[in-house]
């Protein structure tokens, strides 16, 4: 793919200020915004920057340089609302070195250049296998409307006239699994965990089917390294975010560029999502296949995190998740970039508070306005003991003894320290009751007319009836 052919493509709506050599090939579409970006670079890439650099003190001119130094092909500036231009300065040192450079505009992500780009190289990979396959027009026809390893698949089982489907990281990526299916590895880069699930050995296949599925697979290879391919650099992109989010140490103008880049509205309104899973690589695929366009989502330490946009409620979100992928899952409050670290803390505790619980389920930040419930995100054994040690000899004197202390302490808790109101629904004396708190303070050296131990106690009887 040529420079002038990314900037003809017409749903871009790319503008040039600067036209150099724009019959250069590109090598490949790369988003950078640091300085001296150059080290990263091998020369005839097409640059992407929103001007994030300048918040550093990197002047135009010291970045275009390094640019031009590592001999890139074109760079093209973002537009992040409120800038509607891109800086002269920018422009002019872009000028003085015969660089191209084109404006990407407000509503175009900068993933779609890297799809175009994509795109235009699968197809450029495709040529040589097409004059090869004209005896099976069925499968490229299907792809010229619809891209997608499905539609391969599809195209390949109606040959076959029975079921096949392609599995890769251990999950099913598109179609039916035949009842007794034989795999078939597929061969590509990063291909080592890909096969073709067939209904019968390629061996027992006639000629026809075995060719089918022959010409059928490197076109499945090639799907599904163009999905890996642009999945990766998301990916990458969206790691950054996450940790830019969490740790606060860049300002929200980064973060609302970068979300930009995602395809994701800066403005919201968006929540953050942890899933909390035994198998935290599959599921973050997984996560990020379902919300599409609508999120990112990318592995942090053992959690699956993401940005989502919320269509309806916080609630349904998390139901959604919960249903498709089951887990641990936590949702922070909608809101907009400014608002995503919150969202995130609380999409976190969440998770934890939940992923305490015997039975799975999903927790929103709606539900996180109990102080109490921070004992639901400690670990069990641990507040059992802590309980206990506190409790303990009112435990051993009931046991011992027959007493009712415990459930007398707790009625006398329950009732906000109403001596009268806990006598009767105890059916005792109030006396009875003063005798037995009385035996309580002597037990566990705690005194019921302070407020802390009053908490303390009443905290180890609710983790206590946890337990």
């Amino acid at each position: 793919m040529l420079v002038e052919d990314l900037l003809d493509r017409p749903e871009l709506d790319l503008r040039v200020r600067v036209r150099g050599r724009v019959d250069r090939p590109i090598r490949w579409v790369h988003t950078i915004e640091i300085e001296s970006p150059g080290r990263f670079l091998r020369g005839g890439e097409v640059v992407l920057t929103a001007g994030v650099w300048r918040t550093a003190g990197i002047t135009a001119e010291a970045f275009v340089a390094d640019l031009v130094a590592a001999d890139v092909a074109a760079v093209g500036f973002g537009l992040v609302p409120p800038e509607t231009e891109v800086p002269e300065e920018f422009v002019a040192a872009a000028r003085d070195r015969g660089l191209t450079c084109f404006v990407v505009p407000v509503e175009v992500a900068f993933l779609q250049i890297v799809e175009a780009f994509v795109a235009t190289k699968r197809a450029e990979w495709e040529r040589p296998l097409r004059r090869h396959l004209a005896q099976h027009d069925a499968i490229v026809a299907a792809l010229r409307v619809q891209r997608g390893v499905g539609t391969v698949v599809r195209t390949l089982g109606a040959q076959l006239g029975e079921p096949v489907a392609v599995r890769a990281a251990g999950g099913v990526v598109a179609g039916e699994v035949p009842v007794s299916h034989h795999p078939l590895p597929l061969v590509g880069e990063g291909l080592a965990d890909a096969e073709l699930l067939l209904p019968r050995p390629v061996e027992e296949l006639d000629v026809e089917q075995q060719a089918a599925v022959v010409q059928a697979m490197p076109f499945i290879a090639l799907e599904i390294e163009r999905a890996r391919a642009v999945r990766a650099t998301e990916l990458r992109y969206a790691w950054e975010l996450f940790e830019w989010v969490h740790s606060a140490t860049v300002g929200v103008d980064t973060v609302r560029t970068r979300l930009h880049s995602l395809g994701l509205p800066p403005d919201g309104p968006l929540a953050a999502v942890v899933v909390r899973t035994a198998d935290p690589d599959a599921v973050a695929v997984r996560l990020g296949d379902l919300l599409g366009g609508d999120g990112v989502a990318a592995q942090r330490g053992g959690d699956v995190v993401a940005f989502a946009r919320v269509r309806d409620s916080a609630v349904d979100l998390a139901r959604w998740v919960h249903a498709s992928l089951g887990g641990a899952v936590g949702v922070g409050q909608p809101g907009t970039a400014a608002e995503l670290r919150v969202s995130l803390l609380q999409a976190a505790h969440a998770a934890e508070a939940v992923s305490s619980r015997p039975e799975r389920g999903w927790m929103t930040h709606e539900q996180l306005s109990s102080p109490a419930l921070l004992l639901s995100a400690q670990d069990p054994e641990l507040l059992a003991a802590t309980s206990r040690a506190l409790l303990g000899p009112v435990l051993d004197h009931d046991e011992r003894r027959g007493s009712d202390l415990l459930p007398s302490l707790a009625a006398y808790l329950d009732a906000g320290g109403r001596w009268q109101e806990a006598a009767r629904r105890l059916h005792v004396h109030i006396n009875t009751l003063r005798h037995r708190m009385s035996r309580v303070e002597e037990l566990t050296g705690r005194s019921l007319a302070s407020t802390a131990d009053r908490v303390d106690l009443y905290l180890a009887l609710r983790a206590l009836r946890q337990s």
